[in-house]
């Protein structure tokens, strides 16, 4: 098993702690489970479904401005 030391500000590490004292383990402990499940979740396929639905939204698509224009039209 391989170490590493990461400076993180206080507040990171307090929130870190806590949600780590929440699912009743370290902050280390969960940051290995974390990272393992990351590794996980890289290296699964994604489900056919949501391949097919990529790229469907434009990439040029301002999504706060099509959001906005469509609660205006909505709600006029």
């Amino acid at each position: 098993m391989s170490t590493i030391s990461v400076s993180i500000p206080e507040d990171d590490f307090n929130f870190l702690r806590a949600l780590a004292d929440s699912d009743g383990t370290t902050p280390e402990a969960f940051l290995a489970r974390q990272t393992r499940l990351l590794r996980e979740r890289f290296q699964r396929p994604l489900h056919p479904d949501v391949v097919a639905l990529s790229g469907i939204v434009k990439a040029d698509v301002n999504e706060k401005q099509a959001y906005h224009d469509y609660m205006e039209k909505k709600h006029s």
